[in-house]
């Protein structure tokens, strides 16, 4: 999204919790990934650790935009993003940078709609405990080895059109 929405090539950031969330190390991977093979004209800088606060967020996402004047955009894949988007709103930098998110809650929707968060990825929620429980009854009655090894549920995405 990053890559398509810019209006034109720049730099892009990350933030993880930790590089110990292998969730959030996916996330970056997939991220490196992407812009490596399909938007070289990129500069992915080095990955922040917010350690999931709101405050540390918030100060790194300050310190980020006064030391790259040439931001695009970035992505939080992990908690913590509601400091990154009172930072956006303190510089009254709305609309200027292509921000993506993890999950949708009553401040990405606010940030979605103010047009300050381009896309929000939501964890399918209801799809996944229905699924969680579907496979806990699978494997009650017909043993856990019927049971497939890995699920894949569609993601949610979220845009200021579609909330």
């Amino acid at each position: 999204m990053i890559a398509k929405a810019a209006r034109r090539p720049g730099k892009v950031a990350v933030f993880v919790g930790s590089h110990r969330f292998h969730g959030h190390e996916l996330r970056e991977i997939g991220f490196r990934s992407y812009f490596r093979e399909h938007a070289p004209d990129f500069e992915v800088l080095d990955t922040l650790v917010n350690l999931e606060t709101v405050q540390i967020t918030h100060e790194a996402t300050l310190n980020l935009l006064h030391r790259h004047p040439d931001l695009i955009g970035f992505y939080v894949a992990g908690g913590g993003m509601e400091g990154a988007i009172s930072a956006i709103r303190e510089e009254n930098l709305g609309g200027k940078h292509v921000i993506v998110v993890n999950e949708l809650t009553p401040v990405s929707r606010a940030a979605l709609a103010d047009e300050i968060v381009t896309l929000v990825i939501a964890t399918p929620l209801q799809n996944l405990c229905r699924e969680l429980v579907q496979l806990m009854v699978t494997a009650v009655d017909d043993g856990p080895a019927t049971a497939p090894g890995q699920t894949f549920l569609p993601l949610e995405l979220y845009v200021p059109e579609n909330i």
